[in-house]
């Protein structure tokens, strides 16, 4: 068995009313999901692979990808419904200190770079395309009116959060359906209409198919499909988590892959593979509007990203707080923010301390930095936590499983070879290239490790003082070395 935390603070397993039913967490499940890079990036991994079978099938293996972790964190959650997710179940199968590490990854890193990105992709791209107007342009020093403007949302989104999570699950259904339902026409309107007359597509893009190049767009494909998990971190909310756990997950997972291959169906019918490739950082669904020579069109389009965004982060805000609060009530995160406020009992002061985190993130870093940082981070995390559940399986066979992983072993261990394959060729990618920021993806990999090795250290006691040195250093020479390639 997994030694405790020491010094944990003893508190109930559950505290927070569930409220959760299995509409909102479908909700929670697709809006996380319905994020910008759908939009952005479809284009970005048309030009990585230059081929279209080869494009189709890293969408589908990226949906399968996310089934995978789906079915092995869905036995996970319907076993331990407990707030915090990757951080529970990691601390139960593998002790405090791996915890420790991926947590901090988890809160600090992945979650407030996620908010944080699609917060400034919202006003760069959707926002500043409505108003005809570039926000990029500083206003304040050194920081533009994107950058004011995410953090803005950042602080509305967490005071709704801060008024009860029944409140903001309510708000989450509303803002999953209509978009949802938006993208479907959105999709039915491109494959009815096809390419235009007089619009000759340009030919694919001449691009060798390379390791480096499928990781890279794997990479980008795993950030499309990323959010797939955020139930699991508001498992002590879920009514009946046994059942809506897995269901919301493997559900939400389901449609949003077939919605996801339908709009790249839609995009290459009316631009072609060639004319979708060459869309640069203009997002497809504008790319479409443009080519089909309807301004409405392109209005519309800019308004339903721009919901679906704010969609994912309003998840994300939701979701990543309880990682915060979990850590806090296992001794491995100030303990401040393990506390429930007000009548309705959230975790207020996690909330706003990731409020502030993404806020940070969002003045120091740049968009492109943040996604490349978060997505390798997203892999190892995901694969300590499906490589739990194997853990568990072994450890604690006692522990009641209303749900099974779906043809376990083989699909959660697809899900640890995809992303063990991935993380090994953005390693190999690094040491081979001669740029300045090649090491820059695997920031969040440092930063686990550092806080692994750093309280692995500092609980062995004749190594406290070790432990501690080892930890602040190298936490500060990343920290130096992320602003650098950050201000880039």
């Amino acid at each position: 068995m997994p030694m405790a935390e020491p010094n944990a603070p003893a508190t109930a397993d559950v505290e927070t009313p569930r409220v959760i039913g299995g509409l909102a967490g479908f909700a929670i499940v697709a809006g996380s999901m319905l994020g910008v890079g759908i939009f952005l990036f479809p284009s970005q991994i048309a030009a990585q692979v230059g081929d279209l079978g080869v494009f189709f099938a890293l969408f589908l293996v990226g949906g399968l990808f996310a089934l995978a972790g789906s079915v092995a964190c869905g036995e996970l959650g319907a076993m331990l419904p407990k707030a915090g997710g990757d951080y529970v179940f990691q601390r139960e199968a593998f002790g405090p200190s791996i915890a420790f590490g991926s947590g901090w990854v988890l809160f600090a890193a992945i979650f407030a770079g996620s908010v944080a990105s699609m917060s400034v992709a919202v006003f760069q791209y959707q926002i500043a395309g409505l108003l005809g107007t570039d926000l990029t342009v500083p206003v304040l020093g050194p920081f533009n009116g994107a950058q004011l403007l995410a953090i803005g949302l950042i602080l509305v989104l967490t005071a709704l959060n801060d008024a009860g999570t029944r409140v903001s699950a309510g708000a989450q259904i509303i803002l999953t359906l209509l978009p949802i339902a938006a993208l479907v026409v959105l999709a039915a309107v491109g494959l009815g209409t096809g390419q235009p007359a007089g619009y000759v597509a340009p030919p694919a893009p001449d691009t060798a198919l390379t390791i480096g190049g499928l990781a890279s767009g794997f990479l980008l494909v795993n950030f499309v499909f990323s959010g797939w998990i955020n139930i699991i971190y508001v498992a002590s909310e879920v009514k009946e988590p046994g059942k809506n756990i897995p269901r919301s997950m493997i559900s939400a997972t389901l449609g949003i892959t077939a919605l996801y291959l339908l709009l790249c169906l839609a995009f290459i019918a009316v631009l072609g593979f060639g004319g979708l490739a060459g869309l640069g950082w203009t997002d497809a669904g504008t790319g479409m509007a443009n080519a089909l020579g309807s301004p409405l069109l392109g209005t519309v389009v800019l308004v339903i990203i721009a919901v679906a965004i704010v969609t994912s982060v309003n998840a994300t805000i939701l979701s990543a707080a309880r990682v915060g609060y979990a850590m806090a009530k296992g001794g491995a995160f100030w303990r401040g923010a393990a506390q429930l406020t007000g009548h309705r009992k959230v975790p207020r002061r996690a909330l706003w301390l990731q409020a502030g985190l993404a806020s940070i993130i969002v003045l120091s870093g740049t968009f492109n930095a943040i996604v490349e940082m978060t997505s390798v981070a997203m892999f190892v995390t995901g694969t300590l936590t499906v490589l739990a559940m194997f853990a568990l399986r072994r450890q604690r066979p006692e522990l009641p499983r209303p749900y099974k992983a779906t043809l376990y072993p083989w699909l959660p261990a697809l899900y640890v070879l995809f992303a063990v394959a991935a993380i090994a060729a953005k390693v190999w990618e690094a040491f081979k290239s001669d740029a300045s920021d090649a090491f820059f993806p695997l920031i969040g990999v440092g930063v686990l490790l550092v806080t692994y090795i750093g309280h692995l250290l500092y609980y062995r006691r004749a190594r406290r003082a070790a432990g501690i040195a080892v930890a602040t250093i190298a936490a500060g020479l990343l920290l130096r070395q992320l602003t650098e390639w950050t201000l880039l």
